[in-house]
């Protein structure tokens, strides 16, 4: 029972489609129609490139901070290199005075 009032509503919508024009302001709703159509469909293209932008300054912020963090990481590495390098240099001076103050006593 319910297709039957389902179909009959369509039909009933599609023959108003259909004498839309021929009223005497269908031309004018089809014609707002189309305008409002058109506006939407600008807003719509300006809304998506600056979406767009806002993803390529996302990307752009995000290549930087990676590019930061592999800095530190090399930073860090060649911080940990020049205090191994430190540490044995204090290790061979320790060494030495060792050495010195054996031959000393």
């Amino acid at each position: 029972m319910r297709e039957s009032s389902d179909i009959k509503d369509l039909i009933s919508y599609g023959d108003d489609l259909i004498n839309l024009p021929n009223s005497k302001n269908g031309f004018g709703v089809v014609s707002q129609s189309f305008d409002h159509s058109k506006a939407l469909h600008f807003t719509c293209d300006e809304d998506f490139n600056q979406i767009q932008e806002s993803i390529k300054d996302c990307k752009k912020k995000l290549e930087a901070c990676k590019k930061k963090t592999e800095e530190a990481y090399s930073d860090e590495s060649a911080g940990d290199d020049d205090i191994e390098r430190l540490q044995k240099e204090l290790d061979e001076d320790m060494e030495l005075e060792s050495k010195i103050n054996d031959k000393l006593r």
